[in-house]
């Protein structure tokens, strides 16, 4: 059932292959020590990172190919939304002769900004320092 409307969406993709690649992920997971029930708890992301942990993308190339659609694609369009308006935000009028690849760079650092926000500075500040701590010396040299 869930096949059905898979294919209805994406109508590329075979449904006897799905089909035949399930039962072929299922063996896979057993023969990784992997219980049905601990795997049935387990989202998108981890099936996916179990097929690329085991290089199973081979024998598994619908289903790896269908589990990446489903995890790049938005589930609403007010992530999207926010995304374009944080772009906004940051070309603004005291912007506009700012470069592309800045302007990329700081959206990109917008948008993750929870990622962002767990950088250890300090730690980047030092590495910095000591790369031209060392570019320094051997000019001198």
């Amino acid at each position: 059932m869930a096949t059905d409307s898979l294919i209805s969406v994406f109508p590329e993709f075979d449904k006897d292959q799905v089909f035949e690649e399930t039962k072929r992920l299922r063996r896979h997971i057993k023969s990784a020590n992997i219980t049905i029930k601990e795997a049935v708890l387990w989202e998108a992301k981890e099936f996916l990172q179990f097929i690329l942990k085991w290089d199973f993308t081979e024998s598994l190339p619908t289903i790896s190919v269908i589990l990446q659609y489903y995890l790049t694609i938005c589930v609403s369009v007010a992530s999207c939304e926010r995304s374009f308006s944080k772009l906004k935000l940051i070309k603004n009028f005291l912007r506009s002769t700012m470069s592309e690849d800045r302007l990329n760079n700081l959206a990109i650092l917008s948008i993750e900004r929870k990622t962002a926000s767990e950088i250890d500075f300090d730690n980047i500040i030092n590495k910095f320092s000591s790369m031209k701590a060392r570019k320094h010396t051997l000019n001198c040299i």
